[in-house]
């Protein structure tokens, strides 16, 4: 296994020698890469009825690890900004932009034990209510299907692709169009790059466009967004399921993350850090906590410190 990702590894590095994206498989922090793809599934899939495009945002997975998970984060991309990639995509003919799929993913592929190899990715998640995260423990990968992934010829061959196609191997940040007539380079190309080749958890159709339905959720009414995860093995154990771990800031300081933090109908808060598309404008963000909850992490942290000077001076 060891020997067979090492030979991929090498066939990405030759085959996209001045490839501006970072891929991880060699480096162990690659960068993060917007997709976004629709195909029409009710007709002959061609250039008119599929369209990919395939965005270098620039920023590292370590950089994410370091920044992802702090308390108001924000960060946003003008896709304008890359010439007509993004035009190119909208402009599809029969384009139904309610039924695309937004994916944000990076590697890690070095190391051999289990928490060495890493993927950072948006995942199906909330449902059409904005009420919960629907991740199911049958969408969650086994530890041997989560390292497939780095051995996959889907995904080994659409980085290569992707990596000479268009602007990636001139331009610092570059972007590139595709469709099901473009081979390895169309983001559903083979078994899907959208479920990093069969991996149902991470296909995000029909999640992105448009805002929740109205009601109680914490999410109600706003724009559709996309929680952002931590993927790594558990252990060796390739039957056993892999540890999925959502980015985002723990509000309520009860050491987890989530999605609704105090109950929506109590006026609960999401503690996830979530990827949305509003026009050209790409943005993740993080919960701002409110000016109580600052208030009452303030008073907790004056607490601690009362109680162990009164311990020191006690002794």
């Amino acid at each position: 296994m060891k020997l067979k990702l090492i030979a991929l590894a090498a066939m990405l590095a030759a085959g996209s020698a001045q490839a501006a994206i970072d891929t991880g498989l060699l480096s162990g922090n690659g960068e993060l890469m917007l997709n976004l793809k629709w195909k029409d599934t009710n007709t002959t899939v061609n250039g008119n009825t599929s369209a990919s495009a395939a965005f270098d945002l620039g920023i590292t997975m370590d950089f994410a690890v370091a920044n992802f998970n702090t308390a108001g984060y924000s960060q946003s991309w003008d896709l304008s900004s890359y010439g007509s990639a993004l035009s190119t995509f909208l402009g599809t003919t029969d384009l139904v932009l309610a039924n695309a799929e937004m994916n944000v993913f990076a590697l890690d592929g070095t190391g051999t034990a289990p928490g060495d190899t890493r993927i950072v990715s948006t995942t199906s998640g909330i449902n059409a209510t904005g009420t919960a995260v629907s991740l199911l423990a049958s969408s969650i990968p086994t530890n041997g299907n989560f390292n497939a992934i780095f051995g996959s010829t889907t995904v080994t061959n659409f980085l290569v692709a992707v990596n000479n196609s268009n602007s990636h191997d001139s331009v610092t940040n570059g972007a590139s169009n595709a469709d099901a007539t473009s081979g390895n380079a169309w983001f559903d190309n083979g078994t899907g790059m959208d479920k990093f080749a069969g991996l149902s958890g991470f296909d995000s159709t029909n999640k992105f466009d448009g805002t929740y339905a109205a009601g109680t959720g914490v999410l109600a009414g706003e724009a559709k967004a996309l929680p952002f995860y931590m993927v790594v093995a558990s252990n060796t154990d390739p039957f056993g399921k892999a540890t999925m771990t959502p980015f985002g800031f723990d509000v309520d300081g009860d050491g987890v993350v989530e999605f609704d933090n105090n109950g929506a109908v109590d006026g609960g808060t999401s503690e996830y850090g979530l990827w949305t598309l509003q026009g050209n404008t790409l943005t993740y963000a993080v919960a701002v906590p409110e000016a109580e909850t600052y208030a009452m992490m303030l008073a907790g942290l004056g607490l601690v410190g009362f109680m162990v000077r009164r311990r020191r001076n006690a002794i």
